[in-house]
């Protein structure tokens, strides 16, 4: 299992299930979602203890959202997604961090499950954020359509 595969679940959950605009790799996240109702989520894929503790924890954002939540240039909901054999981990964090964060949990097949709903860090809706996630989206169309285009060429 690859951090690409649980992204790839996660784009397929939200855009095709949940209906909602999303994006991966948008302002160093993993995956971005606006929902129907303007809120913005950050999504972080984990797929090692390490680098739940070591990566994910030591950004500035989890400090930031704890002391400033008025600034609207951070997502309105935070997850995690773990596979399955780190969901006691992903607990463990998230009371840690912030016990507002939600959980995912990749099961394989491509299959998502909300384990634990995020709850709003804060109400603002960022029209900033929201026009960096719908160009990413953009970004990532552009340069799919070059990739094709370019195996085309060498046919």
């Amino acid at each position: 299992m690859t951090s690409l595969e649980i992204k790839h679940a996660l784009l397929s959950y939200f855009r095709f299930k949940r209906q909602y605009i999303c994006a991966s790799e948008c302002l160093n996240n993993d995956v971005m979602v606006i929902t129907k109702n303007g809120f913005t989520i950050d999504i972080e894929v984990k797929i090692s203890k390490y680098d739940l503790w070591k990566g994910e924890a030591k950004k500035f954002k989890h400090k930031w959202l704890k002391t400033n939540p008025s600034k609207n240039y951070h997502a309105n909901k935070f997850y995690i997604c773990v596979p399955t054999e780190l969901l006691d981990e992903a607990e463990k964090w998230v009371n840690t961090i912030n016990n507002k964060y939600g959980i995912i949990e990749y099961s394989g097949n491509r299959n998502v499950f909300i384990v634990k709903k995020a709850s709003l860090l804060h109400k603002f809706k960022s029209e900033k954020l929201a026009n960096k996630i719908m160009m990413r989206v953009c970004s990532e169309n552009i340069n799919l359509i070059g990739r094709l285009l370019n195996e085309k060429e060498k046919i």
